[in-house]
């Protein structure tokens, strides 16, 4: 399915030992961000150098953008333009259905020279639906959020009230029928 606007949830990973966390288990926050050209200009709000991004392409062939990319090149142009030395875990989605798509639209270390600045991490292939790599996929982005600096501090409390505004926003245009979708003009 197509994200619209932000989903917001919550990763728990448990650590058998963390000498640099009091605790056992780590509560990862997920923004999954719409990728419709309409939500290009509020994601940068939320780019930081102490996330980790998994950058999600549909490995099917379904949704090629008109240069065949999947949009790879486009998010990670936006990633490293506004956290640079972010780490980046590069992912094919839909890899059950039977028409898969078996690499990125160029070899990963084309990407890896592309993006110097990033810290690039090749996710494999997954599928959601299946389940197909998904216990793997959860384990790397449990070991690479353990590499970000500053993994224990909480985000900062803008955010907070931010993605708590947004979240009563998208409520209360759902409960009227429409998408949680801003238009340029109408923010308030």
């Amino acid at each position: 399915t197509c994200t619209e606007g932000v989903a917001i949830s919550d990763l728990h990973v448990t650590f058998e030992e963390l000498p640099a966390l009091p605790r056992t288990t780590l509560t990862l926050k997920l923004w999954d961000f719409g990728g419709q050209t309409e939500y290009y200009t509020t994601h940068v709000a939320f780019l930081d150098t102490r996330c980790l991004y998994i950058l999600v392409w549909d490995a099917s062939g379904a949704q090629l953008d008109p240069e065949g990319t999947h949009g790879v090149s486009f998010w990670l142009h936006s990633i490293q333009t506004h956290a640079p030395h972010a780490t980046v875990i590069i992912v094919g989605s839909k890899a059950g259905n039977g028409r898969v798509v078996n690499s990125l639209p160029h070899p990963f270390s084309v990407y890896a020279a592309q993006f110097p600045d990033l810290h690039l991490v090749d996710g494999g292939l997954m599928d959601s639906k299946t389940g197909h790599r998904i216990a793997e996929v959860k384990a790397l982005v449990r070991d690479m959020a353990l590499e970000i600096d500053g993994i224990q501090q909480t985000a900062p409390h803008s955010w907070h009230r931010l993605a708590e505004r947004c979240a009563k926003e998208a409520e209360e245009m759902a409960k009227q029928g429409k998408a949680p979708l801003v238009r340029e003009g109408e923010v308030r």
